[in-house]
């Protein structure tokens, strides 16, 4: 198990974008529509060790997210 990194210079407290992926958060998540099972199952590192949504980097101003070592993981 590894921690999902943000890249240096990434701003604390800044919004994950994932390219091609628009939307706003919601307020608040109502448990009974099981939000994060749904979304986890997409949720992954690739070869180059990034971490991913449907194939779409973890994006901040500052780079793509990363893990350590483990490549073609998921993401839990």
């Amino acid at each position: 198990m590894e921690l999902v990194t943000p890249p240096e210079g990434a701003v604390i407290g800044e919004r994950v974008k994932f390219p091609g992926f628009d939307g706003q958060p919601d307020d608040i998540l109502n448990p009974k529509k099981k939000v994060w099972e749904t979304v986890q199952p997409d949720l992954h590192t690739n070869a180059n060790l990034v971490a991913e949504y449907k194939d779409a980097p973890f994006t901040t101003s500052a780079g793509v997210c990363q893990v350590a070592s483990i490549r073609n993981g998921g993401i839990k």
